[in-house]
């Protein structure tokens, strides 16, 4: 057999092998395509602002899909409207108003919490909202200032544990604390992933909506905020009932913030060696 014979086997066995690691690496991928199409996703949908019959209320209430309603504490509608969500098969927690950086004193209410109150004052504020007993978690309403605030956030945290609650970090402040508090007290954080609304425009909306979606097929889950009143109502329930449908077809299954939390909380829970 002479070389040149040789060398040419030798190339045809080359070529072969790198066929056939292509191929298998193609399948690979392929099959890795599959699974990740097959896992589910789950999107938390918290709507702010409960609690003052705002306008879009009662479209939020008719949406056939889980959500978290956020309601005020101490408001006038506050115990009706956080009834009404039960009854629909919402979820339901506390909006804890909470100074921020800039925006009206007035759009925070009547029981604020203000990092310039003395420790005693914070402790019958906070105390005062999270007992009203509609509520399984809290987000901050407003907060940009408060969710700095080591004061503020040691005794928020503190209630919360002992009323058994978790949070919801709305992200109005990249510097938010509820990671540190959190960690301290053993409770659950969720993060919020978008904001859904503040506009006056649908499309502007189901576009966050998809920004969502695609979160949620990328890591599993992601949470949003949208609203009743000025900051979204009709509008923002309009495009969530033009989306739904499609979401669940494409494996989003909608779940509520306590839903969330528990998942996660097993899903640590399995990872622990």
């Amino acid at each position: 057999m002479n070389i040149r014979y040789k060398l040419n086997l030798g190339i045809i066995g080359v070529l072969f092998l790198l066929a056939v690691g292509i191929t298998l690496i193609k399948e690979e991928k392929g099959t890795e395509a599959v699974l990740s199409e097959n896992k589910p996703a789950y999107i938390c949908i918290i709507i702010d602002d409960f609690g003052n019959d705002s306008e879009g209320t009662e479209e939020m209430m008719k949406l056939p899909i889980k959500f978290t309603g956020a309601v005020m504490p101490l408001m006038e509608k506050s115990k009706q409207e956080a009834a009404m969500l039960i009854g629909e098969g919402k979820g339901v927690i506390v909006h804890l108003p909470m100074e921020a950086k800039s925006g009206k004193a007035s759009w925070l209410g009547d029981n604020p919490v203000l990092v310039s109150m003395s420790e005693e004052e914070l402790e019958k504020t906070i105390s005062s909202s999270l007992s009203q007993g509609y509520g399984t978690g809290v987000n901050n309403h407003m907060g940009s200032k408060a969710v700095e605030s080591d004061k503020v956030m040691d005794i928020l945290f503190r209630h919360i544990k002992e009323n058994n609650m978790f949070f919801v970090d709305s992200m109005t402040s990249a510097d938010s604390l509820s990671g540190k508090y959190g960690e301290k007290y053993g409770v659950s954080v969720l993060k919020r992933d978008v904001f859904l609304d503040s506009t006056d425009s649908r499309d502007k909306v189901i576009e966050n909506l998809n920004k969502t979606r695609d979160i949620a097929l990328k890591k599993g889950y992601a949470v949003c905020i949208g609203h009743v009143g000025a900051e979204g109502g009709k509008i923002t329930a309009e495009a969530i009932g033009s989306v739904y449908e499609d979401f669940e077809k494409s494996g989003i299954e909608f779940i509520t913030a306590d839903e969330l939390c528990k998942m996660i909380g097993q899903q640590q829970q399995t990872a622990l060696p």
